[in-house]
Order: structure tokens, then C-alpha cells, then sequence
């Protein structure tokens, strides 16, 4: 079945772009604009509101938020893009449509684009494509099994769940069930400290971010850009979480200890997020990059329903025979981290 012009569900667009081209098609139209890969997540869908709204200082996708706890006959038709932040969004969706037993339809945009598996321990960099172009295509719309539906359902509650394991696992072997859970899998581990051996490492996107810092000042847009053209690893980070979110995590390493490791310096006159704050090291604290001396070193994390860098339950990344990254408890994996037991 084509896209009809019938009310005949209500049409989900992942982004402000998408709701813009979707609109001219069909109708109604909600549009999910919050990335779900950056932040806290909860799968009640009144504490997600409000860990949502905690982290942004507004409240995303309201409208979607408004619908999906709706009882309702009309289904939900998700113009779902080929990228991991859009398989989170699905996933959230079809919990709710399990829960309220409500149809969930998809329209695939460019389900031609073939997503590489990940190998090592970056995600898949993000496929950009042209929304419009996606749509003059006229993809079709099809319907969701309930097994479908509750598979997805299932990796969004493991995604909030505060043990990070299940998920990991699930990841590390549903590559056949669905493309981008692979992909999801590398993404959700590189924010998780690493144990290599019986060293204790920053997160793999810690370390690739912090090694863009120097002597020098520098502000985020000249990270951003240094990391889109110099580092690859990086690059592929940024094109899942965007720019914005790299000055929210060098300030985040700047204020934690007091500036002992990274220093920032403000520039009220620049409005922009991007050039508002410039970083470098701290004298010696590039050390860190080598060795992580404890979770408490590092700020904290959230992660959907669970914290990165958690000394009082912690969790690390390993990598199995394969190089493909996992997550685990300190006490299997040669014991406590930093002193401290896992609980």
C-alpha cells in the first residue's frame, strides 16, 4: 500500500525536517524532535516526560508524548529513517502501541540505503539523505506484526532499564533481527568506561572527544570541525549526536573536580553554544587519557535508564574475541574498578 491521503492514522515524522515534507502528503502529523540516544530515558511514559524535560529545560516531542498514551483506533505510522536514534524512537512507540494493543504501521525512508555492520568499537557513521527525495519516492506503507512490535517494545524497555547488560547482550546478537541494533549496541557501550585487560580507560567516546583538547584554547565549533575532517571514530559519534552536545560535555569534564583536568574559559559575548566556552587541559591532566584512576575521576553519565561512570553501581565495557564491545559487572571483569565493588 502507497502513502494514502486518507485520515486512516496518525503519522509520526522523526524530526522537524521530515514533519515539514510529511505534512504536505498526509495528515495528522506529530513529530518526534528529541534525540532519545543523548540523556535519561524512563519506559513510564509519565517519569520519560519528565526526564526529558529535566535534561533539555523544555519538553520534546509533546505532542507525540500527548498521543502516545491516548486510547485510540486510528494507528500509528512511524516515517521511520534508515539511523539508530530513529530505531529508538520506533521502539518507544511500539511499546506504547503494546501496551494499548494500537497498530503500528511504517514507512520506510530509503530502505535502499544498506547500514554497514559496525566493526571495532565506533558505531556506523549515520546515512544522510534528502527527506523530500525520500518521500517523492513514494515509499510503501506496511504493518508491524506483534511479534515485530514486541520485539521493539523489548529494546526499548532494556534501553531503560538501569543494567545496561541485557541490552548489550541483545545487541551483541540481533544483527540479524534488525540492521541498526548492531549499531545501537557499539553506541550505548562507547559511553561506558573501559576495561582492557586490568586497566581502567575513559569511554570510547570520551577518549576521542578529550583527545581533540591541547594546551590551547579551543572553542566546540573547532572541535566539532577537527573531529568531522581529522578524526575518524569521532566523526562517526558526531553524526548521531550532533554539535551541540560537545560543549555539554566539556563542561561537564571542566566543572567536575573543580577544573583539576579540563579548563574552560567563558565568552558571554558569543551567544552561540558552540563559541560561548573555550577548553584546554589542565596542566598533566591529559594523563587521564592513558589511565582512568577511578570512576569517580570522570563525570557521570545518563544513558537511557542507566549512569555511565557510576562509582556506586558500576558497570564497564569489554570487548569479546572479536574486538565487539560488551557491557559487565566489575566483579566479572577481574574484580572491582577503582577500588570500589560492584553492587
Amino acid at each position: 500500500m502507497m502513502i494514502s491521503l486518507q485520515n486512516d492514522a496518525v503519522y509520526v515524522a522523526i524530526g522537524r525536517i521530515a514533519q515539514s515534507e510529511l505534512k504536505k502528503i498526509v495528515s495528522p502529523v506529530v513529530v518526534d524532535d528529541d534525540n532519545l540516544l543523548l540523556g535519561p530515558s524512563s519506559s513510564d511514559p509519565k517519569r520519560h516526560r519528565a526526564a526529558r524535560t529535566g535534561y533539555w529545560g523544555r519538553q520534546p516531542s509533546a505532542k507525540l508524548s500527548k498521543e502516545l498514551v491516548r486510547s485510540a483506533d486510528l494507528p500509528v505510522c512511524v516515517a521511520i529513517p534508515p539511523t539508530i536514534n530513529g530505531l529508538l524512537s520506533l521502539c518507544r512507540i511500539c511499546a506504547s502501541g503494546a501496551e494499548r494493543r494500537r497498530q503500528i504501521k511504517l514507512i520506510a525512508l530509503r530502505s535502499d540505503i544498506v547500514v554497514p555492520f559496525p566493526h571495532g568499537q565506533d558505531p556506523t557513521e549515520e546515512a544522510f539523505f534528502d527527506v523530500a527525495d525520500a518521500l517523492r519516492r513514494n515509499p510503501a506503507v506496511t504493518e508491524c506484526s506483534e511479534l515485530e512490535v514486541a520485539l521493539l517494545a523489548t529494546v526499548w524497555k532494556l534501553w531503560c532499564d538501569r543494567s545496561p547488560v541485557a541490552l548489550s547482550r541483545l545487541c551483541a546478537a540481533g544483527g540479524a533481527l534488525h540492521p541498526q541494533l548492531a549499531n545501537l549496541g557499539r553506541y550505548h557501550a562507547g559511553y561506558f568506561p573501559r576495561r582492557v585487560e586490568k586497566k581502567l580507560l575513559l569511554s570510547r567516546f570520551d577518549e576521542l572527544l578529550l583527545r581533540q583538547l591541547s594546551g590551547e584554547w579551543i572553542t566546540s565549533t573547532k572541535v566539532f570541525v577537527n573531529g568531522q575532517v581529522d578524526s575518524p571514530g569521532l566523526r562517526e559519534w558526531l553524526s548521531h549526536i550532533g554539535d551541540l552536545y560537545v560543549p555539554r560535555r566539556l563542561l561537564e569534564w571542566s566543572r567536575h573536580g573543580g577544573g583539576r583536568l579540563v579548563e574552560c574559559q567563558e565568552h558571554p559575548e558569543k551567544p552561540s553554544e558552540m563559541n560561548r566556552w573555550s577548553f584546554r587541559w589542565h596542566a598533566g591532566g591529559e594523563a587521564i587519557l592513558e589511565s582512568l584512576p577511578s570512576l569517580r575521576a570522570a563525570p557521570p553519565v545518563s544513558i537511557g535508564g542507566c549512569v555511565a561512570y557510576d562509582a556506586d553501581r558500576a558497570w564497564v565495557c569489554r570487548f569479546d574475541g572479536r574486538g565487539s564491545p560488551y557491557i559487565t559487572r566489575p566483579a566479572t571483569a577481574d574484580g572491582p574498578v577503582g577500588g570500589l565493588a560492584a553492587r
